[in-house]
Parts: C-alpha cells; sequence; structure tokens
C-alpha cells in the first residue's frame, strides 16, 4: 500500500545527535550490568533477594570524585 504524503520540510542528518559524541566515557561492562540490576530491584516476576544479591555482587566503587563528575551539580 503506498501514500501521496510527501513531507514537506528539509531532509535532516541526525547521524550526529545519535552518534556518542558528547565527550562522556562509556561506562564497563559491570556497571552496566550493576545499573541494570539496581532498576530491577521492584519489577514484578524477578526474585528480590536474588536481584540484591546479584546487585552486591555487581557494584562498583567509584570515589566521590567521580560521582560528582557523573551528576554534576546544577
Amino acid at each position: 500500500m503506498t501514500h501521496s504524503y510527501i513531507n514537506p520540510s528539509e531532509k535532516v542528518d541526525t547521524s550526529k545527535i545519535e552518534s556518542d559524541n558528547s565527550g562522556k566515557s562509556s561506562m564497563s561492562d559491570r556497571e552496566c550490568i550493576y545499573k541494570c540490576l539496581d532498576n530491577s530491584r521492584q519489577l514484578a516476576g524477578l526474585d528480590r533477594k536474588q536481584v540484591a544479591r546479584l546487585c552486591d555482587e555487581f557494584v562498583v566503587e567509584r570515589t566521590k570524585e567521580e560521582l560528582q563528575n557523573e551528576y554534576p551539580p546544577l
């Protein structure tokens, strides 16, 4: 099925927006796993004790300076 709509706006190259050129270093695999687990602590269908145990295994120790760089004051 085709349509007759023609988009009147200019084409925009969004590749710059989608790429990760923010200067922010990517997180480690361990930190990524921890964030996923931490965000799913109260997720229905998961054993909360198991998720808490896994969070304790994958926790990433960071200094106070590293935390402040991640979340700068507003």
